[in-house]
């Protein structure tokens, strides 16, 4: 699949933007609510412009012991200005106990003024991230501590968020805090620190709650009393969240009840500042897994948020009738930040709850009108993907399946990449997904390069300008999941239809390229099909190899292709672009896997390698997934 984070030199414009973030941090550098001497600001200044990415534990140690010596008796007045709260962010993690101790101890006095200052709470943030962490280091495994973070920060580093080093230049503090010996009574301390904050917080919830510097606090905390360490959303933080305490789950709980007891709940959710809060909240109930809390809050925001000023359905889950759809959906779509929150309740609602509450008493009867709207087909995409009941689906598909050739007409392209998904993903409706896509795009009975180029481009075949227009992230992810389907002959027979020198151009492209990874990957497309696509490629392996996607298919076809179509495909390398192999990163990584420089010296020995590196590979594959097997089993 298309993953946008998966390119060469991804990596040149975070250089840049950290320099540039520098530099507006010495134009700007004297905002907020303290200004520094002079000599302080430059000194300061000095110290931001060498927080570089090369230096190791042990030099951010010394930086940080001696800058932390010169700010001793100015930490707050550092704290809430931008050049100084940003070199406190990326120091205090490497502070020593004694240091981190005492910050602990000023923090935990000034609280509430660090939370109404937007400079100075992001540094309280990071105080209380730093203290959670070497809190609760000794219950992590030590697999998580070491294999696990490793692979979670690599994610977080291809999201381009998180807490590495692509965030606004901030160290990366998660490693070393879980794995740098603390005393015991250290770490104790920091726990306390984490749960005076807490309480704090939640004594003062009626006044911070509608500040929208002191949420960003309050969300933070909620998150990590789960052990969730990121705000943000990424790939297996939710399922790869730490341990901790026993007892800061009734502080979460304690959280829970204040708010679910609120005067005015409906407000929370109609408020973008406190409404991203419910859904943090959502979200670390659902990892601890309390199902007794979680419904409580799901039918608290069901009940008083959603069905508010609005005629509760009355209709059957069971039922197959279809309700009117002349009344216009609930008040809940006419507000951003409360469709926020209920897309939040659907990501975390159980089955049940998801089918017999929200379909039925939120989008049944209106999932048409809102996969039209610009708020609403959000959340209908949502709902579509965290649909795992196929009864459900098929009541979803039945009100959506008119309505293909609308969506494709506004654009709305997420909806339909949904469908795509939820139709392989349960197994159903997939023939009848295909036909009203084709029909929607008018191109069933099209030639194949005009199908498979109207529904990468997601625009009707009778539309299609005689220049071939630009591949769509939507459409290329939606034929993936196409040639998923378990009956993908129709597009698989398309796709060899094309003259390889278009599909050449479909695969150079940056979306189109991984199009080639489903067609090899997917079991549902033949052996003979695959040999067949590796053959209708020869004489544009050159011009694939040149570019830097296409340099991609070719190593994905030369893997899946027999010995004599893989000879066939070096020697094609070997006679018409091997001078140009060495000049480009992606090219010499074609070069060095299928060996082209040995093959045009010696065919023969050529063969003799290449069968000896295809031993080791499977060797070492064999080695991986047996490792993984083991680890598995001690789980």
């Amino acid at each position: 699949m298309y993953d946008p984070s998966n390119r060469p030199n991804a990596n040149r414009g975070k250089k840049w933007n950290r320099s540039k973030f520098v530099q507006k941090m010495k134009r700007h550098g004297q905002r907020g609510t303290q200004q520094l001497a002079s000599d302080e600001f430059k000194y300061l200044s000095a110290i931001l412009d060498n927080i570089t990415r090369d230096k190791d534990n042990e030099d951010r140690q010394l930086m940080a012991s001696n800058v932390m010596g010169q700010l001793k008796g100015k930490e707050i007045r550092t704290a809430m200005n931008l050049v100084g709260s940003r070199v406190l962010e990326n120091l205090l993690v490497y502070t020593d106990e004694e240091t981190f101790s005492q910050l602990m101890d000023l923090f935990a006095e000034n609280f509430r003024a660090f939370c109404g200052d937007s400079l100075a709470s992001h540094v309280l943030q990071r105080v209380l991230s730093t203290a959670l962490l070497r809190a609760i280091a000794p219950l992590q495994p030590k697999r998580v501590k070491k294999q696990e973070s490793d692979e979670l920060s690599a994610k977080k580093q291809k999201a381009g968020g998180g807490e590495g080093w692509n965030d606004k230049c901030i160290w990366p503090g998660v490693d070393y805090c879980l794995q740098e010996e603390y005393s015991e009574e250290h770490r104790e301390k920091c726990r306390k620190f984490v749960e005076r904050m807490a309480r704090f917080l939640m004594n003062n919830l009626e006044e911070l709650i509608w500040n929208s510097t002191a949420t960003h606090v309050i969300r933070q905390t909620i998150l990590h009393l789960v052990g969730v360490t990121e705000k943000k959303v990424v790939e297996g933080s939710e399922t790869n969240h730490m341990i901790v305490p026993e007892q800061w789950q009734k502080l979460l709980n304690e959280f829970g009840e204040r708010l679910l007891s609120w005067p005015d709940f409906c407000n929370l959710a109609s408020t973008e500042t406190t409404a991203v809060l419910l859904q943090d909240l959502l979200r670390a109930v659902a990892v601890t897994n309390d199902a007794f809390q979680l419904k409580q809050l799901l039918s608290k925001i069901h009940q008083e948020v959603f069905l508010a000023n609005g005629k509760e359905s009355k209709f059957d889950p069971e039922s197959e009738q279809q309700p009117e759809t002349s009344n216009p959906p609930l008040p809940v779509f006419t507000n951003s930040s409360i469709v926020r929150v209920l897309e939040m309740c659907i990501t975390v609602a159980p089955v049940e709850f998801l089918k017999d509450k929200l379909f039925v008493k939120v989008f049944r009867g209106h999932i048409k009108q809102l996969a039209m709207s610009k708020v609403g087909n959000f959340a209908v995409q949502k709902l579509i993907d965290h649909t795992t009941d196929k009864d459900l689906m098929d009541l979803i598909f039945a009100e959506l399946e008119d309505s293909l050739g609308q969506l494709v007409s506004v654009r709305h392209s997420g909806v339909l990449l949904a469908l795509a998904r939820a139709c392989g993903r349960l197994n159903c409706q997939q023939g009848k997904f295909v036909k009203l896509l084709l029909d929607a795009l008018q191109c069933g009975d099209s030639a194949p390069e005009k199908m498979i180029m109207a529904v990468l481009c997601l625009i009707p075949a009778s539309d299609a300008a005689s220049d071939p227009p630009n591949i769509l992230l939507h459409g290329s992810l939606i034929l993936q999941a196409i040639l998923f389907y378990t009956k993908p002959i129709k597009f698989v027979t398309a796709l060899l239809g094309i003259p390889n020198d278009r599909l050449a151009e479909i695969f150079i492209d940056m979306r189109g390229s991984f199009i080639a990874n489903a067609f090899i990957e997917s079991k549902f497309v033949g052996e003979k099909s695959r040999e067949k696509m590796v053959r209708h490629l020869e004489g544009q392996y050159s011009r694939l190899a040149l570019t830097v996607h296409g340099s991609r298919v070719v190593e994905i076809m030369f893997e899946n292709g027999n010995p004599a179509q893989r000879e066939s495909i070096v020697r094609e390398l070997a006679e018409e672009c091997l001078p140009q192999l060495n000049n480009k990163v992606w090219r010499a990584k074609i070069n060095k896997r299928l060996l082209v420089d040995k093959y045009k010296e010696s065919p023969s020995k050529w063969r003799v390698a290449i069968k000896r590196d295809v031993k080791v590979t499977q060797l070492f594959s064999n080695l991986v997934s047996a490792k993984k097997r083991k680890v598995e089993n001690q789980d």
